[in-house]
């Protein structure tokens, strides 16, 4: 009696209003550039192996834009040289980016982008060291942090600046920070801000002491390396009903295993090969899945909604966005589908 673990992941995902991001596929106005990277940040991410070989390069990566104009899901289509870490690097450089979101029936929605980014002629010309003689290019940078902690959301929302939530007024703020042996962040500075004059750099930088990386297959070598978190601060966020969290990712699923072991023992007797289920939950601290209900099941009256709460635990999401948004604190609508050969759903469940 087996589920595939691959069907499972497949449909796992999330839905419902605090993750409404819909993608439309032919919206009426394109996404379009509002920022892109300086040469400065170009730099701060040029692969190291690159340098050392004295070789340019270049990428492509295709995201999609959020509706705050926030890069996220972003993904490598090419790279050359290959090997080289060009295409990371692009991804790095994501955080820079911002733009307008994609229009739909005079909304904003989700949209894709695909973003050509060209590695050349960066070396160390006069003028690109740091102040202090630094070289931004042999410093050590951590692209893409997988956060353990992070601010919640209502921590996010308690840092919004004054002026700007007064006016209604959403912004964005990509800090730089230098990690410290125990996987915390000191000496933040601003890499961008957007729009100025509301404050919102100073916000994102007051919540640094809230972020904490997670384990890495190597933590004594964390020293001195560099890395980068974005807070996109959104009018909605200052709503608690609202709770916008933006789209995590999952860190942790229930193995195959643990679903079987959950099947409803009536349902397996009466051979009932799938079922579905919708759970209402909290994001809790860690990304954990909390506080869950059941909000529909069909068939019902098998046991397959208690089945998934008793799965609740196996769950656990980013506690931090692509698109620089906290989770915790915010809720989410989690479907889970069952499904079972026949031949296995038919099978009694074994005796205790």
């Amino acid at each position: 009696m087996r589920l595939s673990y691959l069907v499972l992941c497949t449909v796992m995902t999330l839905a419902g209003p605090a993750l409404a991001q819909e993608l439309v596929e032919r919206p009426d106005v394109e996404a379009d550039w509002l920022r892109l990277p300086t040469r400065s940040q170009l730099m701060a991410v040029f692969p190291t192996k690159a340098v050392d070989r004295g070789l340019d390069g270049k990428a492509t990566i295709g995201c999609k834009v959020s509706l705050q104009g926030a890069l996220f899901e972003c993904v490598v289509l090419s790279e050359q040289p290959e090997d080289m870490g060009f295409g990371q690097a692009a991804i790095a450089l994501t955080p820079q980016f911002l733009m307008k979101p994609a229009i739909k029936d005079g909304q904003p929605v989700v949209g894709d982008v695909r973003i050509p980014i060209d590695f050349k002629g960066l070396g160390t010309p006069t003028g690109s060291f740091l102040p202090g003689g630094q070289n931004p290019m042999t410093r050590r940078f951590m692209g893409r942090p997988l956060w353990a902690d992070a601010p919640s959301h209502a921590e996010t929302a308690t840092a919004y600046p004054q002026k700007a939530a007064a006016e209604g007024v959403g912004g964005s703020a990509t800090i730089r920070c230098t990690l410290t042996e125990d996987r915390r962040l000191k000496d933040c500075r601003t890499l961008s801000e957007t729009p100025r004059g509301f404050g919102f750099a100073k916000a994102a930088r007051s919540l640094s002491e809230q972020f904490v990386l997670a384990p890495t297959a190597d933590d004594s070598d964390l020293r001195g390396v560099e890395t980068q978190y974005m807070v996109t601060f959104a009018p909605d966020m200052l709503d608690p009903e609202k709770r916008v969290i933006g789209k995590p990712q999952w860190t942790r699923l229930p193995s195959a295993g643990a679903v079987v072991d959950a099947y409803p023992a009536e349902a397996r007797v009466k051979g009932v090969s799938g079922a579905r289920v919708l759970m209402n939950c909290v994001v809790g601290p860690g990304g954990m899945v909390e506080d869950c209900q059941v909000g529909s099941e069909a068939p019902a009256g098998l046991g397959f909604g208690e089945a998934a709460l008793a799965l609740a635990s196996h769950f656990r999401l980013s506690v931090w966005t692509d698109e620089g948004l906290p989770t915790v604190g915010g809720r989410i609508a989690l479907p889970i589908r069952y499904e079972l050969p026949p031949e296995a759903a038919a099978t009694p469940a074994p005796a205790p």
